[in-house]
């Protein structure tokens, strides 16, 4: 594993939890909110004036990430321990995360992982939640946390595919949030590979998850074209549908971000001020900035800044560390 392989590495995973600490600033308000909130724009951590008042939650602090991140960890740290691909101690991890930590997990994972029976069968526990909410819950919150699968058997694009689909399912069977994740794992795969030709890439990336659902082609369209025709915090201004959270908006962000910045930073920052669900638009976006620019290339201030970085850090070199030897 070459230095350039391991820099993307660092980078999709930092660039996941930064996203996501970062746009934890302006997550759940609106676009107009979040101009009013940060007049002079969001640039650090310790700008966010959500922790520890009426705004925020208690227990946050500047540079820490949120259930994004976390999850992601619950997906991480069982490859460490067990160097496969493993639905129920996966689905156990994320059961034990929501009921000693949780903060902030969204209504899907809360609504499945407290369903009685969730760690013995995931998926059928899963696929009832859905069925039961008449089968139109779409949510982001598979494909926040599914960065690290796009590194994990990179080199085989099948593999990664289906590790994608099977970790969605613990919690979101929907075929749009399973196409999210393919999307977004594919896509760092192929960077990992050595794809260069973003564009190219994204236009094989759309092909593939077009027969997931009809959407797919509508978000990649908006995405091309501007951050803003994704709409990003529809469902906090007055009189609109609520469609804060939907998978296909994550997605589009974060695609938007891929093809148009010019930097991590340049990136990222957009995102966040667009408001919405922004921690997870921007873990995505972060995590897939971050395989194309690698680790080298996001700001210094920002890595220091992370809370848990040496943590973080040593899961990295650990899972790098166990696909050297597979």
């Amino acid at each position: 594993m070459n230095n350039h392989l391991k820099d993307k590495i660092r980078g999709i995973i930092f660039g996941a939890a930064i996203g996501d600490a970062l746009g934890f600033g302006t997550e759940w308000i609106s676009k107009q909110q979040v101009t009013q909130e940060y007049p002079n724009r969001l640039q650090d951590y310790n700008q966010i004036t959500r922790y520890n008042n009426s705004k925020g939650m208690e227990g946050w602090f500047p540079g820490d990430w949120t259930d994004d991140t976390d999850q992601m960890l619950c997906i991480l740290d069982s490859l460490l321990e067990k160097q496969e691909i493993d639905i129920r101690d996966i689905a156990a991890k994320i059961h034990h995360w929501a009921i000693t930590d949780g903060m902030g997990m969204g209504r899907t994972v809360y609504t499945v992982v407290h369903t009685p029976g969730f760690v013995e069968n995931p998926y059928e526990v899963a696929e009832k939640v859905w069925s039961d909410s008449g089968k139109q819950w779409a949510a982001n919150g598979a494909v926040m946390r599914t960065s690290v699968l796009g590194i994990w058997q990179y080199h085989d694009l099948e593999e990664v595919k289906d590790n994608a689909e099977k970790v969605s399912r613990i919690t979101h069977p929907d075929s749009r949030c399973l196409g999210s994740c393919v999307a977004v794992c594919l896509t760092i795969s192929s960077i990992l590979q050595g794809e260069t030709d973003i564009e190219q890439l994204i236009a094989k990336i759309t092909k593939i998850v077009q027969p997931y659902h009809p959407e797919f082609q509508e978000y990649f369209d908006k995405a091309a074209v501007s951050l803003e025709s994704l709409d990003l915090d529809e469902g906090l201004n007055p009189g609109e549908t609520n469609s804060v959270g939907y998978t296909l908006k994550t997605l589009g962000a974060g695609f938007w971000a891929l093809q148009h910045g010019q930097s991590y930073q340049d990136g990222i920052l957009p995102i966040i001020h667009e408001g919405g669900d922004a921690d997870t638009n921007a873990a995505v976006a972060g995590a897939l900035l971050g395989a194309k620019f690698g680790y080298s290339n996001i700001p210094h201030r920002w890595i220091e800044g992370l809370v848990y970085r040496q943590e973080l850090d040593a899961k990295i070199e650990r899972l790098m560390a166990i696909m050297l030897r597979n």
